[in-house]
């Protein structure tokens, strides 16, 4: 019996330690594998299975030892003792058995938790319930730079310091553990210090308290270092925010295009959920693009690593089209196919028309280069032909052996003075580019009568009309008064008037002006001459440009007359049909708003 009892005690200490693991096992799995598992059941099980499975009937012995002893009850008591202590023994020893072997499992299962315990991705602190540290995995050492060694059974608030808004609210948070709330999570704003070595950092976790029976047994703390992430990706969306770069993601399970919200609001496309289908998304693309961009697509959706960028062009929202540029690549792979396909499509359209205006630019500088090799080429024609007219004809009329008539000597002089004059034109056109380019074209500002202007101008190109061209001058009964440069606006005029006679063989050439409105007026030079083609109409006010290379003239005298013409805030445009005459019109303000440029 002596013994029995002893072994009984030694089953009882096992018990004690049983039930102790158990509890603490419970608690690593449930701190480890997130508070969900069932683990009470499985402890109770075996609980139940090593102290009550094996409950011996004993109330049956009696019925049948009398049979065994006879009627000697002296040796009936000694046989039903010694059976009873037998059945106890063996009770005991294999109480003992499976409680040892429980217990071996209890032990591998927490050198198990233990270990999980340090190598887990999160940090974890364990505290007592007064808010000493127990317990503080690998990762919140290193992160904190601690030694658990100096650390260990310290009050946590001795420690650190979880600062939410500026204030530490660490202890007011350990009270409410403390008090009965389970769970505490913290805000997306919070800090962990470590105050000694100033070490802080952004996390995001909570606080547990662990009860067993309703009271409180351990605290844990749970986080994580989500202060890199949090900082990319604040920088990546203050990036995006500043361009037109916008991410997606195709889910393959629901065969749906997810794409950032601000492509759809940049596009002026209404979404209710930001999805597309392949569909809604082929129709937003133009047809043009749909092959090369939907060959990529599907190379990536078959497991095709397709991640050159693709230009397209994008359906926008009030009907014009915009130039993208997209490209994408896949995440994993479970079988043959991509898990997740994710890309970025940019707007390229900025881009497009920097380089459209570039080229446009490039190609205007060198036709501009290739008209200015020819002007110079032709101004050496141009200026030797009157230059040698004016040299000859000076010549002879000072030749003492040459004998001319006073007719002839008439004619020479006039033919001298015309070729002057024309000289003078040419070299007039060449100071009117220069001071236009260094932009010192000077302006003399007044208020004159238009009637008045183009009467003198009537009267000094009578006498270039060629013989068979009439010119016609058209003026309104009422006077207008123009604030502008009487001599700017004449050179304008006697300009439009110049290349007139040029090409108007024969037939008239019409001047005059009509008011358009109350500030406005529109003066015109109408011919019945050659006309000109569509092609010379588009670069017809370009410097160095002449339409017919075999007349006389610089290409320079529109191209003047269109910057003066804008200088006073006008407009200059031209209508003309081969063979059909031409007409020229000046749309300028009466009162003279460009005349303080």
């Amino acid at each position: 019996m002596v013994c029995v009892y002893y072994l009984l005690k030694v089953v009882n200490l096992y018990r004690m330690e049983y039930n102790i693991r158990i509890m603490e096992y419970r608690f690593h799995l449930d701190l480890l594998l997130g508070y969900g598992i069932n683990t009470t059941f499985v402890f109770r099980h075996n609980s139940g299975y090593c102290m009550n499975k094996y409950r011996f009937k004993v109330r049956y012995l009696p019925a049948f030892l009398p049979f065994l002893v006879g009627e000697n009850s002296a040796l009936f008591i000694i046989v039903t003792a010694l059976f009873i202590v037998i059945v106890l023994l063996c009770i005991a020893l294999w109480r003992l058995y499976v409680c040892h072997r429980v217990i071996k499992e209890i032990r591998v299962g927490d050198a198990v938790s233990r270990q999980l315990f340090d190598v887990w991705p999160l940090s974890i602190l364990i505290l007592s319930p007064e808010g000493r540290i127990e317990r503080m995995n690998n990762l919140l050492l290193e992160e904190l730079q601690l030694d658990m060694g100096r650390i260990a059974g310290k009050p946590i608030t001795d420690i650190i310091e979880l600062v939410q808004d500026k204030v530490n609210l660490l202890p007011h948070f350990l009270e409410k553990i403390v008090q009965g709330q389970h769970t505490i999570s913290f805000s997306t704003n919070s800090f962990i210090r470590e105050p000694h070595a100033n070490i802080s950092f952004l996390i995001q976790g909570g606080i547990v308290g662990v009860y067993d029976k309703g009271r409180l047994v351990k605290i844990v703390f749970y986080l994580r270092n989500v202060l890199e992430e949090r900082t990319q990706r604040h920088v990546l969306n203050i990036a995006l925010s500043k361009t037109q770069i916008f991410s997606w993601s195709f889910d393959m399970e629901r065969n749906l295009m997810v794409i950032d919200p601000r492509y759809f609001d940049y596009l002026g496309i209404p979404t209710k959920d930001y999805t597309l289908t392949m569909e809604q998304y082929a129709d937003l693309v133009h047809p043009d693009d749909r092959k090369e961009l939907f060959e990529a697509l599907g190379g990536q959706l078959t497991g095709y690593l397709y991640e050159a960028p693709v230009p397209f062009r994008l359906h926008r929202g009030d009907g014009s089209w915009e130039w993208f540029e997209g490209q994408s690549t896949y995440v994993g792979q479970l079988s043959d196919l991509p898990f997740r396909i994710v890309g970025i499509c940019m707007s390229t359209q900025r881009h497009k028309d920097i380089e459209d205006t570039l080229n446009d630019a490039l190609r205007k500088a060198q036709r501009s280069d290739q008209l200015k090799s020819a002007f110079l080429a032709n101004m050496s024609h141009e200026i030797r032909t009157p230059l040698n007219a004016i040299v000859g004809f000076s010549t002879l009329l000072v030749s003492e052996q040459a004998e001319m008539t006073p007719e002839e000597v008439e004619e020479y002089a006039a033919l001298i003075d015309k070729n002057g004059r024309l000289l003078m034109l040419l070299i007039s056109d060449i100071l009117d580019l220069s001071k236009i380019e260094s932009n010192t074209m000077e302006f003399n500002i007044y208020t004159f009568s238009l009637n008045a202007m183009f009467a003198d101008i009537a009267r000094m190109q009578q006498m270039n009309m060629k013989s068979g061209v009439e010119l016609i001058v058209d003026l309104p009964e009422e006077d207008t008064e123009i604030t502008a440069d009487s001599a700017r606006l004449g050179q304008v005029v006697n300009n439009l008037i110049n290349n007139a006679v040029k090409f108007t063989p024969v037939g008239s050439i019409q001047i005059g002006y009509r008011r358009t409105g109350e500030d406005m007026v529109e003066l015109f030079v109408e011919d019945t001459g050659n006309g000109m083609s569509e092609e010379v109409l588009e670069h017809i006010f370009e410097r160095f440009y002449k339409g017919d290379s075999f007349v006389q003239g610089t290409g320079l005298g529109l191209a003047i007359c269109k910057t003066i013409v804008e200088h006073f805030y006008g407009e200059i445009c031209v209508r003309s049909k081969p063979g059909e005459g031409a007409r020229f019109d000046v749309r300028l303000p009466i009162g003279g708003n460009g005349s303080c440029l």
